[in-house]
């Protein structure tokens, strides 16, 4: 028999780290509105893993997809036609662009122009029901350099000034060496207990993003879809 979703979640992110970050900060909301929780499964249908956002009473679907790096954008939209639309046709779908401009020079306005502008066609296309912008500035280490307390708790270091920098991750990384020699800051995965250390409240109290259009939609309760 066929799982029924309320809704599905596709987050279209830039690199590892990105997701890292955003399934922690799923986890942070399942605890935050128990009994949500979310379980990762292999989907039978794409052989991808995917994860189940329930709370006994209805289901969510939440698909990542990492395009790598921003030659490769393209990509995203063949995914979410192939792994979401096509094998969940009847589901709501909202798709999060969890991008970032690399630079505090560069709009945000770019987010809408050349390859973004065919992305964002292609997805309506496909029937995405909304498409929600986590389009930062600068890089995702500074969204947990904004929980500047809780990464000095990380590295058992007292807080100190942040290192200079126009992008968080040579932030961070400046930050890690000032720990000492042969401590060094490590993206994707190797970066998970980094970010499971960070407290969510601040992060959202601080984020110039609205992550918490992420818990209004996914965390509310809805009618089921097949």
């Amino acid at each position: 028999m066929e799982k029924r979703f309320s809704r599905g979640a596709a987050f279209i992110l830039e690199g590892d780290t990105e997701k890292v970050f955003y399934l922690a900060l799923l986890e942070y909301f399942c605890k935050k509105h128990a009994p949500w929780q979310l379980r990762k499964e292999l989907d039978p249908k794409s052989g991808e893993i995917q994860y189940i956002l329930e709370n006994g009473k209805e289901r969510k679907l939440i698909k990542l997809f990492v395009v790598g790096t921003i030659s490769q954008l393209t990509n995203s939209a063949q995914w979410f036609e192939k792994s979401c639309h096509k094998l969940f046709s009847s589901v709501k779908w909202t798709v999060f662009l969890c991008y970032d401009t690399d630079s505090y020079a560069s709009p945000i306005t770019k987010f809408y122009e050349g390859d973004w502008d065919e992305l964002r066609k292609s997805l309506s296309k496909s029937r995405a029901e909304q498409i929600i912008d986590l389009a930062a500035q600068a890089d995702i280490e500074d969204m947990m350099l904004l929980d500047s307390d809780s990464v000095f708790r990380f590295l058992n270091m007292e807080p100190c000034e942040i290192p200079s920098g126009a992008k968080g991750k040579r932030r961070m990384k400046k930050l890690f060496r000032m720990k000492g020699p042969g401590v060094a800051y490590h993206e994707g995965n190797r970066a998970a207990d980094l970010i499971q250390a960070l407290h969510f409240e601040v992060i959202l109290e601080r984020s110039p993003l609205r992550l918490d259009r992420v818990e209004e939609l996914l965390f509310s309760e809805e009618e089921f879809s097949s």
